[in-house]
């Protein structure tokens, strides 16, 4: 999928945090993808004793190739990159029209170029594969998510009525579509799925400065804050 990439000049700080614990952060810039919905994408997490640096593909302008992709052993990782451990994460696609996030340096990970997008505290890994479906935590991120009227959108509602959005979906996904997961996911009790089609634009800003609601499902796949049921 083609897509268009704005970059402002001026650096910024994407700051990321779990559970309220900070971490230092490299520096960043604004990138803005501008046809978002559908663009694969892929994360690579190096692993120290104390903290979790991610690198993504969104900012690079060949993607995540699959071929390379697949390829990719993660002790190579851990070896080119004098870590600890490493994770891949993907491929994912991006659900929602257009978006910023701030994006850093670029490096290479078995031929294909990422740039740094975070760092968390290890504590983020949880007991490995990220956090607890359908149970809400704090983050603090730089992210700007534009998701077009007459667009469908994906959201998990939990017993209160809080709503959060879908931003982006992995490869489990049956037939690549989103609005599958109604019948893929087995939420607790509680919770549920829906796809709705907003009659206007849905913006949701996420401040570095300020923490932010999320909540994953059991596919791993993370919503945002949305709107308040109370």
């Amino acid at each position: 999928m083609k897509h268009a990439l704005a970059i402002a000049a001026t650096a910024v700080a994407l700051s990321a945090v779990v559970a309220n614990v900070l971490v230092a952060e490299e520096k960043t810039e604004p990138v803005t993808l501008t046809d978002a919905r559908g663009m694969r994408f892929c994360e690579f997490l190096l692993i120290s004793e104390t903290e979790v640096v991610i690198y993504n593909t969104s900012g690079s302008p060949a993607g995540c190739p699959a071929g390379l992709f697949d390829s990719l052993q993660t002790d190579t990782i851990v070896k080119d990159h004098g870590v600890r451990a490493a994770k891949l994460n993907g491929p994912k696609f991006w659900a929602m029209d257009e978006q910023t996030l701030g994006l850093g340096e670029t490096k290479s990970f078995g031929g294909i170029d990422a740039r740094y997008a975070a760092t968390l505290p290890i504590a983020s890994l949880g007991s490995g594969d990220g956090a607890d479906p359908y149970a809400p935590y704090v983050t603090e991120k730089e992210q700007k998510l534009t998701f077009r009227a007459g667009q469908p959108i994906f959201e998990l509602v939990d017993a209160g009525g809080n709503i959060y959005v879908l931003n982006a979906y992995g490869a489990k996904v049956k037939d690549h579509d989103p609005a599958n997961l109604a019948d893929q996911l087995a939420p607790i009790d509680g919770w549920a799925f829906r796809t709705r089609t907003p009659e206007e634009d849905l913006i949701i800003i996420q401040k570095g400065d300020a923490p932010s609601k999320m909540v994953g499902d059991e596919f791993h796949q993370y919503y945002s804050f949305e709107a308040s049921g109370g």
